[in-house]
């Protein structure tokens, strides 16, 4: 019984705070979720500011307690991302086409960074023109022209020349609206910022690209697969 006591008066309010707080540093760092990590963070520096205070050690209190005040704004900054953003009217569809890739707060943030063109009709890319923008249209269709050639229509949500824009080469195909259209674009210069900083997000717009090349190509296979049948008919019969 004297030893138990003799164990227990061992354990001081210092000795539960420092452990605790250096626990939940480790806990923290087995938390896959980021806003997990941080929150532990939180409740680890809080034990170890505390105890810091008790010990007499001003500095390493004043540290942990900015490192608490950080991991705090971060918190709040997760949540607000993760909050449920509504899409505007209209936008729905074009982010449920090809960008549901990524987040609606990615995806806004993207959107809102791109440059906006209105009413714009004619000849938006020539064939064999260098292409250094990536272009989603927004409303209004276009023609896809190859030597004089049409060979698709595109319409709201479809990426305009997204292949010369990936391999820096001349466009294969004319882009012409005949009647008004509006688009968005991103240029080179604004993309090569997003994969700088937001390397994830760019990784996201890659996998978007991707899936428009994908849906298109299954158009043209289905488009194809009809006249390939009607051939083969005539072939047998002849």
């Amino acid at each position: 019984m004297s030893g138990l006591a003799g164990a227990v008066s061992l354990i001081t309010l210092d000795g539960v705070l420092i452990n605790l707080g250096y626990g939940l540093m480790l806990l923290a760092l087995l938390a896959r979720d980021i806003l997990w990590l941080r929150t532990i963070l939180i409740l680890a520096q809080s034990c170890l500011c505390t105890y810091a205070l008790h010990a007499g050690a001003p500095n390493v209190a004043a540290w942990n307690a900015l490192f608490v005040a950080i991991n705090i704004g971060q918190v709040i900054r997760i949540l607000l991302e993760r909050r449920a953003v509504q899409l505007p009217d209209g936008l729905d569809a074009i982010y449920s086409l090809n960008f549901s890739v990524m987040t609606v707060p990615e995806f806004l943030g993207l959107w809102r960074r791109a440059c906006e063109v209105r009413a714009f009709s004619g000849e938006l890319l020539a064939q064999g023109e260098a292409n250094d923008r990536l272009i989603v249209l927004t409303d209004g269709e276009v023609r896809v022209v190859v030597h004089g050639h049409d060979v698709a229509t595109l319409g709201p949500g479809d990426l305009v020349a997204e292949m010369s824009f990936l391999t820096q080469e001349p466009t294969s195909a004319a882009v012409v609206a005949d009647k008004p259209v509006s688009y968005r674009y991103w240029t080179r210069v604004m993309l090569e910022r997003t994969r700088l900083r937001k390397p994830a997000l760019w990784s996201k717009l890659q996998a978007a690209i991707g899936r428009d090349l994908v849906r298109k190509i299954r158009q043209v296979d289905s488009q194809a697969a009809p006249q390939d049948e009607s051939e083969l008919r005539g072939n047998t019969t002849t």
